[in-house]
């Protein structure tokens, strides 16, 4: 601890990066992906899940009557996008497992 038992720079940064950390695991439990070590798939699950929050808010707009034909080409655009950034998952995991393959 700092002067006047105040908390040090590097100690507030070490308890922001372990609260992020348990949210990030939190949210890959969520969806069973807790095994994953490769930080840019936990980034592109972390997009997903963003992009996908939007569409929920957004659905309920619609829901309710309050969409455009816009806001409806826009929720379909979110979608769109998390598909792509799953299809980047896909194709670096197919790449681990073939070169694991590969190497045996």
């Amino acid at each position: 601890m700092g002067l006047f038992g105040s908390e040090s720079k590097d100690e507030k940064s070490m308890k922001k990066q372990a609260k992020l950390d348990q949210k990030n695991m939190a949210l890959l439990r969520k969806f069973g992906l807790e095994d994953l070590q490769d930080p840019s798939d936990i980034e592109s699950v972390k997009n997903i899940v963003n992009e996908l929050a939007g569409t929920g808010l957004m659905e309920v707009g619609l829901a309710l009557g309050g969409g455009s034909e816009r806001d409806i080409q826009k929720n379909q655009m979110y979608y769109q996008r998390a598909m792509i950034e799953q299809n980047f998952i896909i194709i670096r995991q197919l790449d681990r497992i073939t070169k694991l393959l590969a190497s045996k």
